[in-house]
């Protein structure tokens, strides 16, 4: 089950990089309105990207971390066997 969107808000200035260009950099996130509104009024260099995510993401994640688990487990145990074979 997918479950319900959230908002989240990606806070963001801008910079002058090596090359005297001017780019973006990413310095915060937030699940806050209003926090990403007050990153925005500190300066006209600083504003904020509003994404989409599942509001069940924590489970998702952890589902995610479980399956690179398994299968570097599985791995693992192919090793194991392929060295039990050889000897």
């Amino acid at each position: 089950m997918m479950g319900d969107l959230i908002n989240i808000y990606v806070l963001t200035s801008l910079f002058f990089d090596s090359k005297g260009n001017i780019a973006t950099r990413n310095v915060g996130v937030t699940f806050s309105l209003h926090e990403a509104e007050r990153h925005k009024a500190q300066g006209v260099e600083n504003e904020f990207e509003t994404f989409q995510i599942c509001s069940n993401w924590q489970e998702h994640a952890a589902t995610t971390e479980l399956v690179f688990a398994m299968r570097e487990f599985c791995d693992m145990v192919k090793e194991l066997q392929q060295d039990a074979e050889f000897r």
